[in-house]
């Protein structure tokens, strides 16, 4: 058994961010084929999007709506991790008016914990996107880490 002491250490979160418009192109991480954010129908983009490291503990963050998706009758962006596509956030509406935010959950805060990337899936049904613009931050800790002393 661990004779634990008091903590005299701290860390500042970290915070990373992801932004993206509906006429962007990224890797799909499943397929390998290079998928937009809305400008093709159905397309369904699934992109390890920020990179955590090992021992990252997420603390909060959320997606904000920069620019209102039009086009799509459905337009959503959900978060997660490989395994877990939606531990983070749920399908959320791009669709939604500017400045709309949508908060991280804090059920699953150790998802990523093992060194996973945040990985994003895009689904858009109908028709193409003509406008969107979203932002991630996602903000966490690192195990181990200390940046102050007390």
């Amino acid at each position: 058994m661990a004779l634990k002491k008091i903590t005299r250490a701290a860390q500042w979160p970290l915070v990373a961010e992801f932004t993206a418009s509906f006429s962007d192109t990224a890797k799909d991480a499943v397929t390998g084929a290079v998928k937009g954010f809305g400008t093709t129908i159905a397309e369904n983009l699934i992109l390890d999007a920020i990179a955590l490291p090992q021992g990252a503990v997420v603390c909060g963050g959320e997606v904000i709506v920069e620019t209102q998706g039009v086009g799509p009758t459905a337009y959503t962006v959900k978060l997660g991790v490989a395994g877990d596509d939606a531990c983070f956030l749920a399908a959320s509406d791009l669709l939604a008016a500017a400045n709309t935010r949508y908060p991280l959950l804090l059920t699953k805060q150790l998802a990523s914990n093992d060194g996973k990337d945040l990985r994003l899936t895009m689904a858009s049904t109908v028709a193409a996107a003509s406008a969107g613009k979203f932002r991630i931050r996602v903000m966490y800790t690192i195990d181990g880490r200390a940046d102050n002393l007390a």
